[in-house]
């Protein structure tokens, strides 16, 4: 507060028999305050993620978009627990800090707590929910629904009403869940058009989440210190590359993109109708589309210009087909330099260490927070879900909830548990190999065919039931050459040792064969060399 004047800091502190200990947290710097309100979209992303630290609390922040679609940090907290009145306290802090804006969309995920919290303290604001968290919880009930993706990104109405008409026709059952569990916005066609943010998820939090996971076991003090730290360090990086880029321009990277998309436009036929408006035809599907596109008032029937704040394909082709016209000037004022220079110009104070610090004698003293410890060591990383590809020692337990759900028969869009690459891994109750039955394998103690005994005996082992068979007279063997030579009296060249096996084959055959005198072999003078490799 000494270092950065009109900041929102709040500590919620919580008395039990008249101690007082910590509660809850919240922070939100006056630079980023000011920056979010002259340099973003009126678009907020909420998430919480789980400490790992001595604290078994949350992290919260509320995360926007600047001009490049970089993540915007706008506020962050602590709290215990995911709880309708934490989340309630949260976002009353968040007022505080940005007001009670008349045009804003918070996107959250699945957490009803969040969502009753926003309609309380937001009650203008449009709540919109992450897509990604909605089809997981759509997909544990029904599966083979892949209308639902091109509902959820289209940006107009007849595109989405067709494609839930689809589901509709296929299982009544699962759009009819879709409208009681799931009423907030999830898709584009739904969204306020002057916002300018067509997300339908709520990755630019879980992005926040992912920017400071290796720093979620400190202390708490640390942690808000080591967060603030880093969100002064990216302030400097993003300023610098502010005043680098041209005043009162569209940022660069923006246009880039805008040229890249003007390419490959071959499927659309232009029929002017004025300097400003024409129509144009697109044959990319099996059916031609037509759209009105008007210049200058920056529509297009397809209102992704609308949503976006940036020409959509069919704007693009009409507007290269004039001469002399600037892309520039078709494009928001959200993204241009000045909205980004406004959004980083402010520096973010730096600050001394603890020891440092001015001294205040305060009344009572904080202590540590009252949540117990769960036993073992703190787990670093998240569990992860069914469809996420979870550790061998969770899919065991996975697999017999499915087994379950099999078993109770829910409809016929049942899940079919799958692996990480999107195999099918079972579809019923195991199946035993050797006697048909149902809930067991064939090295199982449940087989009444596998001949173990039942678990918690000492498994016998089996008798040897083979019967003796009678000895059979054995056939002469071939003598080796090993035997030859311990029975030989003497030296043994290699013409005795062939006349001795031709002996031994003739008596196995019955034959008699000649035996030639072998020819005497003249004696050499013998070496050491030699000597040491005579056989004899």
């Amino acid at each position: 507060m000494k270092r950065s004047p009109e900041s929102v800091i709040e500590i919620d502190v919580l008395q039990v028999d008249g101690e007082v200990y910590f509660h809850r947290f919240f922070c939100a710097l006056k630079p980023c305050i000011d920056g979010f309100l002259e340099g973003c979209r009126p678009h907020l992303s909420i998430d919480a993620t789980a400490l790992n630290g001595r604290w078994n609390g949350h992290l919260v922040a509320a995360v926007a978009v600047d001009g490049h679609n970089w993540r915007y940090p706008v506020a962050y907290g602590f709290i215990a627990q995911e709880t309708t009145d934490n989340w309630t306290w949260f976002m009353e802090q968040l007022k505080k800090a940005i007001g009670d804006l008349p045009l804003l969309a918070v996107c959250s995920d699945a957490c009803k707590g969040l969502e009753n919290a926003v309609k309380t303290v937001f009650p203008n604001a449009e709540q919109r929910e992450c897509f990604y968290h909605m089809v997981r919880n759509f997909e544990k009930r029904y599966r083979g629904f892949g209308q639902i993706y091109p509902a959820a990104r289209a940006y107009t109405e007849e595109i989405f009403y067709d494609n839930i008409a689809k589901m509709l026709s296929e299982s009544a059952a699962a759009v009819q869940w879709l409208q009681a569990n799931h009423k907030l916005l999830w898709y584009r066609c739904g969204f306020n058009l002057e916002i300018k943010c067509d997300y339908i998820t709520s990755n630019i939090a879980e992005s926040f989440n992912n920017w400071i996971r290796d720093h979620k076991d400190l202390p708490v003090a640390d942690l808000a210190d080591k967060i603030r730290e880093m969100i002064m360090v990216l302030w400097n990086k993003r300023r610098i590359i502010a005043y680098r880029l041209p005043e009162g321009k569209i940022l660069p990277a923006i246009m880039v993109q805008l040229r890249a998309n003007t390419r490959g436009l071959g499927h659309l036929k232009l029929v002017p109708c004025s300097n400003w408006s024409a129509e144009v035809w697109d044959h990319s599907g099996a059916v031609s589309v037509r759209h009105i596109v008007k210049l200058g008032q920056r529509t297009c029937t397809c209102l992704e210009w609308q949503h976006i704040g940036k020409p959509c394909q069919h704007a693009l082709a009409y507007a290269t087909h004039q001469r002399g016209v600037d892309l520039e000037q078709f494009v928001h004022d959200y993204y241009s330099v000045n909205r980004f220079r406004a959004a980083y110009g402010r520096e973010i104070e730096p600050m001394t260490d603890k020891t440092q610090w001015p001294h205040v004698d305060l009344p009572f003293g904080v202590g540590a927070p009252l949540t117990k410890l769960s036993a073992g060591r703190m787990r670093k990383l998240r569990i992860k879900g069914w469809d996420e590809g979870g550790h061998r020692k969770n899919r065991k337990s996975n697999e017999d909830e499915c087994d379950k759900r099999w078993d109770e028969g829910e409809g016929d869009n049942q899940i079919v548990p799958t692996n990480a690459k999107g195999q099918k891994m079972i579809r019923g109750p195991m199946t035993c190999k050797r006697c048909g039955g149902k809930g067991h394998r064939q090295a199982s103690s449940k087989c009444p065919l596998n001949g173990t005994a039942k678990k918690g005996k000492r498994r016998q082992p089996r008798k040897n039931v083979t019967k003796e068979r009678t000895a059979e007279p054995s056939t002469p063997q071939r003598p080796t050459s090993e035997e030859i030579l311990r029975d030989s009296p003497g030296r043994v060249t290699r013409s005795m040792l062939a006349t001795l096996l031709r002996e031994s084959t003739s008596s196995q055959t019955g034959k008699c064969s000649p035996v030639k005198t072998p020819t005497p072999v003249p004696l050499k003078k013998m070496t050491p060399k030699r000597r040491k490799l005579n056989l004899g």
